[in-house]
């Protein structure tokens, strides 16, 4: 039995089908992973599973009034959560008869519906406990729920920032006694035959182990002597002839299993590099660890609804711990049949987890990344599960998405964009560098099939690739062709093409397939206005940066290094020329062409990214609109699409 299918309708982040914040989330049997900024809306998926189903450590869990969602200033006055059963076994069927619903042609399957009415004493002014109800069926139509129903569908819950070393000591209903009392093997040691008169008999149970232990106790010199003294020597002169007083020192209570498992601690062992020591206490982190691994432990030992719901599990670990904790979650989830739901803030567990096991949460809607709702295809998901890591996963995290090619894109585009006033940190914008071959596939992990955008916006930045007839040292077609070359076959023969290579129509054609290829609902594909960003940097208000960065990285030497005399030199150089030279576009474009061939011929293009980001930050190009109304095109509509709230009037 797993939870197939959760709604919600006017629950804190989620609304109605009219205002298109509605939840209607199904979930995978095995791993499923809740990603996105805060107040997303994932701790209210999980929540909302805890409410209908409540939980194996009987959390006090209550509806109140901040639970029912707010839409245009006003609190709704109805709340509903419907979570739908599939995969019964016969057994659960035959258990849960009564809540099932039946339909003609389909397997009989479990809702729980939970509904709320708010109510308010208007006499007193004050707010009173919602309504709640829950009941089976579809839309709660069928009988309430009852505790029989009840105990077999609660799920288990780990809270995020949770104290896993209180959680495993020993107390009244203790975790680890629940975990210890659900194994099978433990079904028959509650039982106690041991006999008083035959106490060196070897115990069968863990209850006869303490009826032992407790006659040893009871008759152990130390203890009998005491019990002796306090009999002869005191209790006897307070006695009455015909009642005297005799005392007896045993155990609190006769020995259980309850008792027993309650009473016992677990722990981790010290580290093997610290030798034999008698304690040693663990960090937050591996304790954290050991209480998630005995959470699994007891779902898979044969649990009628093994649902388990984490939230924030890298709570204290650090990033390797973190991916080994997720690669053990999806292995057990599916070698033991355990459904788990889990949120997280972390890019190591999005990067760890399946692609397919994702589902985005933004602004109250769910986007999962599951096979056949999204534009991804097969090979998409093969090549991102090799090259999606750590670095690419914080676009799950964020409130825009710039995909780049490129390092010097990576360097540049925050700079410029911070330059500009439009901070991409305090817009909460990712840039994502995924390398040349890997921008139109990371672009259709935020396009749906569903018919809903995702949205965030999302920006991919690429080159037009198509050299300017002035750069000599770069041939294309006709060069090639007009020199007598010999042309390869094969798709790659147009590898370096220029302007002369194309009519206007066949430009505009190569423009708009690079589009076509990654745009869809939110995410906008925004194509270099002539070459590369670079050339289109070096022909903008942006040139002077650009052109110094170019100067600068050239003036290292073999070493990397560039030193304060060199920087100081070359600078006062490349300001000179610049200075000699008009900004007519003619000219501009001749100064492109000239610094671009360092470039083309090898020069690092990150480390002159890294010079011009440094000069575009310190204002050398100018600040806010001043500068913002000097850049390409192109990267211009990428700011306003990103931050569409900036752009200028």
């Amino acid at each position: 039995m797993y939870v197939r299918r959760i709604t919600a309708c006017n629950f804190r982040a989620f609304g109605t089908e009219e205002d298109g914040k509605y939840l209607n989330l199904i979930l995978d049997p095995g791993l499923n992973v809740l990603v996105g900024e805060n107040d997303a809306g994932k701790s209210s998926i999980v929540d909302a599973l805890r409410y209908a189903l409540s939980t194996t450590s009987n959390d006090y869990l209550r509806i109140d009034d901040l639970d029912f969602h707010v839409f245009k200033d006003a609190r709704a006055e109805e709340l509903s959560i419907e979570v739908e059963f599939g995969g019964l076994s016969k057994d659960q069927k035959a258990a849960l008869l009564d809540w099932l619903t039946i339909e003609r042609d389909k397997e009989p399957y479990l809702v729980i519906h939970l509904s709320a009415r708010r109510r308010t004493d208007t006499t007193e002014s004050r707010s009173l406990q919602p309504i709640v109800r829950t009941n089976s069926g579809v839309g709660g139509h069928g009988p309430e729920i009852g505790a029989a129903a009840r105990d077999l569908i609660r799920a288990t819950y780990l809270k995020p920032l949770r104290d896993a070393v209180s959680e495993l000591r020993p107390k009244k209903g203790s975790r680890l006694s629940q975990v210890l009392r659900a194994q099978k093997a433990m079904k028959n040691h509650g039982i106690n035959k041991f006999d008083p008169k035959n106490p060196d008999v070897i115990p069968n149970t863990l209850v006869e182990v303490i009826a032992q232990a407790q006659h040893r106790i009871s008759g152990f010199p130390v203890i009998k002597d005491v019990k002796d003294k306090l009999n002869k020597n005191y209790l006897n002169e307070l006695s009455f002839e015909d009642t005297p007083l005799l005392s007896d020192i045993q155990m609190a209570s006769e020995p259980s299993l309850v008792q027993l498992l309650e009473k016992m601690e677990l722990t981790l062992d010290a580290p093997s590099s610290v030798g034999h020591v008698e304690a040693c206490e663990r960090g937050l982190g591996y304790n954290n660890v050991l209480f998630m691994a005995t959470e699994l432990l007891l779902l898979g030992s044969g649990m009628e609804l093994a649902l388990l719901l984490i939230e924030e599990p890298e709570a204290h670990l650090h990033p390797q711990l973190q991916a080994r904790v997720l690669e053990m979650l999806s292995s057990r989830a599916a070698k033991d049949g355990i459904q788990i739901v889990l949120s997280t803030h972390s890019p190591n567990i999005a990067a760890s987890a399946p692609v397919e096991n994702l589902i985005l949460v933004c602004k109250g809607k769910t986007f999962p990344l599951r096979k056949n709702e999204t534009k991804l295809d097969d090979s998409d998901y093969k090549y991102l599960s090799r090259f999606l890591d750590v670095t690419k996963a914080n676009l799950f995290f964020a409130r825009g998405v710039l995909i780049v090619e490129g390092p010097a894109e990576e360097l540049l585009l925050p700079a410029l964009a911070e330059a500009c006033g439009r901070s991409f940190t305090a817009n909460g914008i990712s840039v994502v560098n995924v390398g040349s071959v890997g921008l139109f596939r990371y672009a259709r992990i935020f396009q749906s099939l569903t018919g809903a955008h995702v949205p965030i916006p999302v920006a991919c930045v690429t080159d037009r690739d198509i050299v300017p007839d002035g750069v000599t040292y770069v041939q294309g077609r006709l060069d090639k062709e007009k020199a007598g070359v010999a042309l390869p076959k094969g798709r790659k023969k147009h590898s370096n093409r220029k302007e002369a290579d194309f009519s206007p129509e066949e430009a505009a054609a190569h423009v708009k397939a690079r589009v076509d290829r990654a745009a869809g609902g939110n995410t906008k594909v925004f194509v270099s206005d002539k070459w590369t960003l670079e050339y289109d940097l070096l022909t903008s208000g942006c040139r002077d940066a650009m052109f110094i960065g170019i100067q600068l990285a050239d003036a290292e030497n073999s070493d990397g290094i560039l030193t304060a005399e060199a920087c100081a030199k070359t600078m006062k150089e490349a300001v000179e020329f610049l200075e000699g030279e008009d900004r007519t576009l003619g000219r501009n474009e001749a100064v492109a062409i000239d610094a671009y061939e360092l470039l083309a011929d090898g020069l690092s293009k990150a480390i002159s990214a890294q010079y011009a980001a440094e000069l575009l930050r310190n204002g050398h190009c100018g600040k806010g609109d001043e500068l913002f109304n000097k850049l390409p095109l192109y990267l211009a509509n990428t700011f306003n699409h990103l931050m569409p709230h900036l752009e200028p009037l």
